[in-house]
């Protein structure tokens, strides 16, 4: 399979129609404009190509003349517009050498810092009075004016690879984001105190004392959607064992300026250990059987080919026939294993322990009915036991998971598959193992537009599995 060229800032800007065709897939790293841009900003002009997209997609006006926001190098502002914004990022170091990796970042930070300053000094020189700079990473706290900053500072924090130097000519409206604190505390009718938001791939997610608020911009949208209509779904047909205290039900949503936000309940509890405690592993396998018991009974049902043709709609190559002829074949080997709701992206990182005990589980936007058992145990085994980052999950599934299969698994397991009443066979395990990899991989290329500009995350996540399917195959 070969990568997509990533956007360069000279590339032509995408009209409505191919933002409308690109609308499945967000790029990661752009919720940072509901923290940025005013809630009433509708005219933009940009220089990149991947924020025009998302711009354009969330029904921003891409404009020359008179912007309201104009987003661009430092060197390239005109400084025309009510709102001017130079936004920094250091890439990713996509390198094995972890204390490479740390050189890289730490080197990374210092030049965004370096043009962060160089930036608010030219925004000066245009003659902005109001300047004000965001800094933040994947996952950590932005700090931001509308939500007052109230955690200690890690390390991560102090070393931030991603900023934006924001410039007003004077003061202006609530953000995007202070907008949707707004409207969300309106609709669900109590005013909600949030943590600083952070950013999750391509949404920010800003935690509350009663709520929990997700904003999206653009594309994006559409995972914020997804879990509002799995979890509709899930309330309307689940199974009387399953313990709705342990889902962040859907509150609210609605959109502010140029985002779409959706607001949940605030589960107890906090992150567990990458090691669960023997209890809290019980209640996941307990919470697991009875997820798989909801949904409709007679609804259709999501195969492995399904995922291939998935798949296929975002790659070209040779290896799409191997990835097809595979899911062909897990689609007969699994036919006979009784379809459930599943969640998705069942970790450690989307569970929540109170007590000793399992207390939630949130981010339910890959999750849906109809799926294949067992697969949601797999990836909490897999994601728990190599903690792989998102560049190298496909390897570990080759190096570990896979054999770890072809080896008939392990006791929890397989009595987990007697449970569902599946017998658990090597054959059996190694092709659920595979039927897992397909479901994770249309779930990544669906989603994040960026996956198939990265050329080690294709090989590590794609390629090498393809050729191990290959090889065993021959």
């Amino acid at each position: 399979m070969t990568a997509r060229r990533p956007s360069e800032p000279g590339d032509p800007v995408p009209g409505r129609e191919e933002a409308a065709d690109m609308s499945t897939q967000s790029y990661p790293g752009h919720a940072w404009l509901a923290a940025a841009v005013p809630a009433d900003a509708r005219r933009f002009r940009v220089s990149d190509h991947a924020l025009a997209h998302t711009l354009v997609n969330a029904g921003a006006e891409l404009v020359e003349e008179s912007p309201d926001v104009e987003i661009a190098p430092a060197r390239q502002l005109r400084g025309d517009a009510t709102v001017a914004i130079v936004n920094l990022d250091a890439p990713t170091p996509d390198v094995d050498s972890r204390l490479r990796r740390a050189a890289e970042r730490l080197a990374g930070s210092l030049k965004v810092r370096v043009e962060a300053q160089a930036a608010k000094a030219r925004v000066r020189r245009l003659g902005y009075p109001e300047i004000s700079t965001l800094t933040w990473d994947m996952a950590l706290p932005i700090d931001v004016d509308e939500v007052p900053a109230d955690h200690s500072v890690g390390v991560a924090e102090r070393l931030p690879r991603h900023a934006a130097v924001v410039a007003r000519r004077s003061a202006t409206g609530p953000t995007v984001l202070g907008a949707a604190i707004k409207e969300a505390s309106d609709e669900i009718g109590s005013s909600v105190r949030f943590d600083a938001p952070s950013m999750r791939e391509a949404v920010l997610v800003a935690v509350g004392d009663s709520g929990v608020l997700r904003i999206a911009v653009g594309p994006a949208r559409r995972q914020l959607q997804r879990q509002v209509a799995a979890l509709n779904e899930l309330r309307a047909t689940r199974a009387t064992e399953l313990d709705p205290s342990c889902i962040s039900w859907p509150l609210a949503s609605g959109r502010s300026g140029i985002a779409d936000w959706a607001i949940e309940e605030r589960l107890p509890g906090t992150r567990p250990e990458p090691a669960l405690p023997p209890r809290v592993l019980a209640d996941c396998l307990d919470f697991l059987a009875a997820l798989n018991s909801s949904g409709p009974q007679d609804g259709p049902s999501r195969t492995p080919v399904d995922d291939a043709k998935l798949i296929a709609d975002f790659y070209d190559g040779e290896a799409t026939g191997t990835i097809m002829r595979l899911a062909e074949r897990l689609a007969e080997e699994l036919s006979d294993l009784r379809r459930g709701f599943a969640h998705g992206d069942f970790f450690r990182g989307n569970l929540l322990v109170d007590g000793g005990r399992l207390a939630g589980v949130v981010d339910w936007d890959a999750a849906g009915p109809g799926r294949l058992p067992v697969l949601d145990l797999l990836h909490l085994r897999h994601m728990g036991k190599y903690l792989p980052p998102d560049r190298d999950w496909g390897l570990t599934i080759v190096q570990g998971l896979l054999p770890w299969a072809r080896d008939g698994g392990d006791e929890l397991t397989r009595g987990f598959c007697r449970r569902l009443g599946i017998e658990p066979t090597e054959a059996r395990l190694e092709a659920l193992a595979l039927a897992y990899w397909l479901e994770r991989l249309a779930y990544q290329l669906s989603t994040y537009a960026d996956r198939t500009e990265r050329p080690v995350w294709v090989e590590r996540n794609v390629d090498v599995v393809v050729r191990a399917v290959a090889a065993r195959a021959a």
